[in-house]
């Protein structure tokens, strides 16, 4: 059966090192496929025109895939609703499932490059389906965060802005200041999303950031970010995303 070498490119640290890693080392390399779920930060959008020019220097193709209708923010406001912390259905129909449709119409065996650092060796999973398996390169080399980003300045590559959606529930506190700053009305959207939630107040976009509070939404966070006073007293705790496809 034929194979086809594919890097899952979520636009982060992790994803631009590894396709350098790829093209540095000669590795087998086919394709690069990008899930849009069309709530990136611009951020990644400017940054993914970047990586499509690097990649087609090298005679790589860069295919952008989403799920068929509405976008991943449209979707969540109509169900009231934002995206599971528990569920991850946001990465399983945004991200996965997308890109499991495009390598089924290829119609070959896909040796998938996952970008995990070696400092998150623990995110690693086997593929669910045959037609699927996962390789981990960076971990091979015990690469990790740091080495990723020396790699990117190595090769003269800007380093991307972390990689998510902006109303994602893994956002800690230091992501959720940079959207109050540096993208108002994004974070306002979020505040709108978490309030529209038919879980809203007990279920906040908080909650990964904040453990064992139940007093902290978005709208008060921007509160304090406007005031410009301290933080509530309990330490932050920032989880890693879904997968390997989401945040990297």
């Amino acid at each position: 059966m034929s194979i086809r070498h594919v890097l899952s490119f979520g636009g982060g640290v992790n994803s631009v090192a590894l396709m350098v890693v790829l093209l540095r080392e000669e590795l087998p390399f086919d394709e690069a496929v990008f899930a849009d779920t069309g709530g990136e930060v611009p951020e990644t959008y400017q940054y993914l025109e970047t990586a499509r020019q690097y990649l087609a220097d090298h005679e790589i193709p860069l295919t952008v895939v989403s799920k068929r209708g509405r976008s991943l923010y449209e979707t969540a406001w109509d169900r009231r609703v934002f995206p599971s912390a528990i569920w991850r259905w946001s990465t399983r129909d945004f991200k996965i499932t997308p890109i499991q449709r495009h390598y089924r119409s290829l119609d070959v065996h896909i040796n998938q490059y996952l970008a995990i650092a070696w400092d998150e060796v623990h995110r690693m999973k086997d593929s669910r389906v045959d037609y699927v398996t996962n390789l981990y390169p960076l971990i091979d080399r015990r690469l990790t965060r740091v080495d990723c980003v020396n790699i990117i300045q190595e090769a003269g590559l800007p380093t991307p802005q972390r990689s998510s959606c902006f109303f994602c529930p893994f956002n800690s506190v230091d992501r959720w200041r940079w959207l109050y700053e540096t993208h108002p009305d994004l974070f306002d959207k979020a505040i709108a999303l978490e309030e529209n939630s038919k879980h809203f107040p007990s279920q906040r976009l908080t909650d990964q950031a904040f453990r064992e509070r139940t007093d902290i939404s978005l709208r008060s966070l921007a509160e304090v970010f406007a005031d410009g006073g301290p933080l509530p007293a309990l330490p932050a705790v920032e989880q890693q995303p879904c997968g390997a496809e989401c945040g990297t």
